[in-house]
């Protein structure tokens, strides 16, 4: 079995593609050591370089979606149970695309909270039903999930859609090239994640941590305090600028 980061050159961190190419959130490796991540970049304008990239906002109506109850669109009593790598969950009121998500969150009445990972799943309309194909099967200690009680979350990927911002979000990883995003065309590609890094930067401080900007420019980094957590550190100070860092999103 395959193991590992993905050894990487020039030119796969120079390449973007319309095609999803590796699994969101694979991790690449340079030979001197810098760290990747595969992501899916979000919004409709071209993205410079240096830029630091966050994951997608939660869309609607994606949170504390019904079970289906046994018998009511294709679900089985087998699909409840420990082992399941099947269940159907009742949509929201905003319409779900086929394979959108990359993850189901349960919360049980048995006060039981699961993250587990989608091999996929099927579309669906307002008050549809999403079948969903898990690559986890549900865990030791449900019992049986219980439709009407037990509820489900569908959840990106912090690699699917990332975008500077200044809302505040998880951190995937910095821009090293321009990415020619349009309205037209979305584009996948690899944002560095750890090591020697050059970014925007609206304050640093050589040997302070860096973090997300929340207030100034979307994608720049600023000194790190406690409210916006540490994405790495400075090797030079800069303000209003670009500055040299270290980076360490892993």
């Amino acid at each position: 079995m395959e193991s590992g980061a993905r050894q990487l050159t020039a030119v796969d961190l120079n390449t973007f593609t319309t095609t999803q190419q590796e699994a969101f959130g694979t991790v690449g490796m340079t030979a001197d050591g810098r760290t990747f991540r595969y992501v899916a970049f979000g919004g409709t304008s071209t993205i410079k370089a240096g830029l630091l990239c966050v994951g997608p906002a939660a869309p609607s109506n994606s949170t504390a979606l019904a079970i289906t109850a046994v018998g009511t669109g294709g679900q089985a009593t087998a699909n409840l149970q420990v082992g399941s790598k099947t269940l159907v969950i009742t949509n929201g009121a905003t319409s779900v695309t086929a394979n959108q998500f990359q993850f189901l969150e349960i919360v049980s009445a048995a006060d039981l909270t699961y993250s587990l990972r989608i091999n996929g799943h099927t579309s669906a309309g307002n008050g549809g039903y999403i079948t969903v194909s898990l690559a986890d099967p549900l865990p030791q200690g449900v019992t049986q999930l219980i439709p009407g009680t037990d509820t489900a979350n569908l959840v990106y990927s912090q690699f699917n859609g990332v975008a500077p911002s200044t809302t505040g979000n998880a951190p995937a990883g910095v821009t090293t090239n321009v990415v020619p995003q349009s309205a037209s065309a979305s584009y996948f590609g690899w944002v560095q994640s750890g090591g020697k890094a050059f970014v925007k930067a609206t304050t640093a401080t050589i040997g302070l941590g860096i973090a997300q900007d929340l207030a100034g420019t979307a994608g720049y980094v600023i000194i790190s305090a406690a409210t916006t957590g540490n994405i790495g550190w400075a090797k030079a100070s800069a303000a209003s600028n670009t500055a040299s860092v270290v980076l360490n999103i892993n």
